[in-house]
C-alpha cells in the first residue's frame, strides 16, 4: 500500500460532480494529511469541520439511541459539508454544492478511499 495511491483517490474524488475539494484529516488534531484543493481557505475550513466530528464525539452520548455516527453533513448558505470517518485515525472531509452530489455513488466511492486508509493504518 503506498500513499500515493490515497492521493489518486482523494483527487478522483475530488473530481465527482458537484464536488468542491476534499481533505484527508486527523481525528485528534485536525492536521490536514492530504488534500484535493490548493487554496488556503478550504484547509482552514476542512480543519474546523473537524470539530463539528468532535462536539460530536464529545455529546455522543445523548445521541446514543441513534447508534454510531457514520456521517455529519452540514448545509451552510454557500454549501455543504460532509465529515465521515475514514479509518481509525482520519476523516474524510468534503465541501460540495447544494444539490450537485449523487450521494449514492459517493459512498460507494468513498468506501474505496477508506479500504485503503485502512490497509495503510494496518501496515503501521
Amino acid at each position: 500500500m503506498n500513499y500515493q495511491d490515497i492521493e489518486q483517490e482523494l483527487n478522483h474524488l475530488a473530481e465527482t460532480p458537484g464536488i468542491i475539494a476534499c481533505a484527508l484529516v486527523a481525528i485528534d488534531t485536525g492536521m490536514i494529511y492530504l488534500t484535493s484543493s490548493n487554496k488556503e481557505q478550504f484547509d482552514i475550513i476542512a480543519e474546523g469541520a473537524r470539530d463539528y466530528w468532535a462536539l460530536h464525539q464529545k455529546n455522543g452520548n445523548v445521541f446514543e439511541t441513534l447508534g454510531t455516527v457514520s456521517n455529519i453533513v452540514v448545509r451552510h448558505q454557500h454549501g455543504l459539508l460532509s465529515i465521515r470517518d475514514c479509518g481509525q485515525t482520519m476523516l474524510l472531509i468534503s465541501m460540495s454544492k447544494i444539490k450537485q452530489v449523487d450521494w449514492k455513488q459517493w459512498s460507494a466511492q468513498v468506501n474505496q478511499l477508506c479500504h485503503l486508509v485502512k490497509k495503510l493504518e494496518a501496515e503501521k
